[in-house]
């Protein structure tokens, strides 16, 4: 019988990460915490109205109960034990498990797309050679349909080509290590301007990869000047790993990076839904925080609610809807949208 199905339904990954979390023994509250942060709102499921946190903790009836985790000493740990475990099942759930009950399972999309994942260039940064090897290793059966040919990339910047792949890997790999270990880094940066800075010290919270420049970015806080920044990691140069007390840690620079880089004020769209604009706008704009109301005669209002490093993007975003989508609000967009149509239109008719 198949409890879940793991490619429709959450609760199969929610109950994967409770049996191997509870390999070494959860409380009552730690399980229902867990539940609470991956079940749907909807807490009621099953003709019985049973809620998933009864069928999990053998609260309901012996023939409706999940049955996949024992109780022991007020304690609760997976029922399914590692193969080389003997004896008694409650003997054996108190003992310390080494490894996870259940190892990670990919279903044949996740496979065709790791697969075709593995012929990337900035895959072979982020992984170790040793994982890198294992991968390919373990797929080198699977037939991946995901291949570049088969794509249009849109809306792309065509930048340089690396100079120094080998520096860029180096930056990379510094960055990533100065995360891990929570310590902010001195470096030197040229900007998109030609701006050079040099010596600045910052504490890096994340890294991205933009599909637009095809390029890593590194998001910090710059200490220098109290602000959250964000570079090319190929623009950096002599970055290195310093232990000066910068005062705070990683989570608070990721704070105070996001309260600082997010907008005030929402951007306001009039959308008329002709040639499918509001499922284009909702594709568009799926990252963003966002609500809708219908104001009548096919027509809508957006907001959209945005990081300040997305407005760039956002505003391209918006000029590709064409004549469908009006910008109401704020005026400093309005603006930039009108000039920005205004210079294509010009360069169009030279």
């Amino acid at each position: 019988m198949e409890l879940f199905s793991e490619i429709k339904n959450r609760y199969f990954q929610l109950m994967f990460r409770i049996i191997n979390e509870c390999a070494e023994g959860k409380s009552k509250s730690e399980v229902l915490k867990i539940i609470d942060e991956g079940e749907f709102g909807q807490k009621v499921i099953g003709k019985n109205q049973k809620s998933f946190s009864d069928l999990v903790l053998n609260r309901c009836a012996p023939d409706e109960n999940l049955n996949l985790l024992i109780e022991k000493d007020g304690m609760y740990y997976p029922s399914i034990m590692n193969s080389d475990e003997s004896g008694n099942m409650a003997g054996n759930a108190a003992k310390k498990i080494t490894r996870p009950p259940l190892p990670v399972r990919f279903s044949q999309i996740e496979k065709a797309w790791l697969k075709a994942l593995l012929d990337k260039e900035e895959a072979r940064m982020i992984l170790s050679r040793e994982t890198f090897d294992k991968l390919q290793k373990e797929l080198a059966g699977i037939d991946t349909p995901i291949k570049d040919e088969y794509f249009e990339f849109t809306n792309k910047i065509k930048l340089p080509e690396i100079a120094n792949q080998k520096a860029y890997e180096e930056n990379f790999r510094l960055l990533l290590n100065a995360i891990i270990q929570e310590k902010p880094i001195r470096y030197n940066n040229i900007d998109k301007k030609g701006n050079v800075y040099n010596d600045r010290l910052a504490l890096p919270v994340s890294i991205e990869y933009s599909m637009r420049d095809g390029r890593f970015r590194v998001s910090m806080y710059l200490l220098d000047e109290n602000r959250p920044v964000m570079a090319n990691v190929f623009t950096l140069s002599d970055i290195r790993i310093v232990d000066e007390d910068v005062g705070f840690d990683r989570e608070t620079a990721k704070r105070l990076l996001l309260e600082q880089k997010y907008s005030e004020e929402p951007i306001i769209l009039e959308v008329t839904d002709e040639k499918a604009a509001m499922e284009r706008c909702f594709m568009c704009f799926s990252g963003m925080e966002r609500t809708a109301r219908s104001l009548g005669n096919n027509k809508y209002e957006i907001k959209l609610n945005y990081y300040l490093f997305e407005e760039e993007n956002l505003i391209r975003n918006i000029i590709s809807l064409g004549p469908y989508v009006k910008v109401i609000s704020p005026q400093r967009i309005v603006d930039e949208v009108v000039a920005r149509v205004k210079k294509a239109i010009s360069l169009y008719n030279i």
